[in-house]
């Protein structure tokens, strides 16, 4: 099980304060009442946009893992702690309260679908019984029929040969451009998310449903339906006979 992980340039696309915004707002509505005693600790937190806006708005202690150096000492010069880390392995100091996804789970991909469900696991585990809860932001792809848009997606950016035909198409429709391709991306849907949580131990106790986004004519090709990007609070389940994620 190897991941497959973005180079430099495709990172570079991720150093914005896009969506921050709506993930701060659902942080606080869904870790309402919760005690944060200990560091809040985001996952893939790139420049440290989500975690500053912790410390500023909720005067919390943060903390930034990312695997890009850049990132990390974007961080540090904002003085955020942050360390370079893998999202899988990641360094465990013993003070963390709380730890955050945000739009990270979708790029944690491998070369099969299997070994995709079992590296997402992997990342979630490691927190299992180690922290209070567990904010996960993702992007949320319904589909016309079933759950087909975020596997059609994951078949054709991990496909190069398939990407390839997926870059040409998106000179002509630019909305079809993903800096994925070649690498591979698994979105999912509400229920299928729902589903991954409980069956590797977590307990979804809140949710809150965002927003839906425009889908271009062109994304209908995917049998995307509506696109949003939704939040959950998962804590860890006590004494449950967890299900490998090959049983959904």
């Amino acid at each position: 099980m190897t991941q497959r992980k973005l180079d430099e340039s495709a990172l570079k696309a991720f150093y914005h304060e896009a969506f921050v915004s709506d993930q701060l707002r659902d942080f606080s509505e869904l870790t309402h009442k919760v005690p944060i005693v200990g560091v809040v600790v985001d996952i893939g937190g790139g420049c440290g946009f989500f975690a500053d806006g912790l410390a500023k708005k909720n005067g919390l202690n943060v903390r930034v893992l990312d695997m890009d150096p850049v990132s990390v000492d974007t961080c540090r010069m904002a003085g955020i702690d942050a360390k370079i880390a893998d999202a899988v392995n990641p360094p465990i100091s013993g003070d963390e309260s709380i730890v955050c996804f945000n739009l990270i789970l979708h790029h944690m991909v491998a070369d099969s679908e299997s070994a995709t469900k079992l590296l997402q696991q992997k990342t979630l585990e490691v927190w299992r019984q180690k922290t209070v809860g567990i904010f996960v932001n993702e992007y949320i792809y319904e589909s016309w029929i079933g759950n087909a848009s975020g596997w059609l997606i994951y078949q054709v950016t991990k496909s190069k040969v398939l990407s390839a035909v997926g870059k040409l198409v998106s000179k002509v429709f630019p909305v079809l451009k993903a800096n994925t391709f070649g690498i591979g991306v698994r979105f999912r849907a509400h229920k299928e998310w729902i589903s991954f949580f409980k069956n590797i131990g977590f307990e979804v106790k809140k949710v809150k449903i965002g927003t839906p986004e425009r889908v271009a004519l062109p994304l209908r090709i995917l049998l995307i339906r509506e696109i949003r990007r939704d939040s959950f609070w998962l804590e860890s389940q006590n004494d449950v006979e967890r299900l490998s994620v090959d049983a959904f």
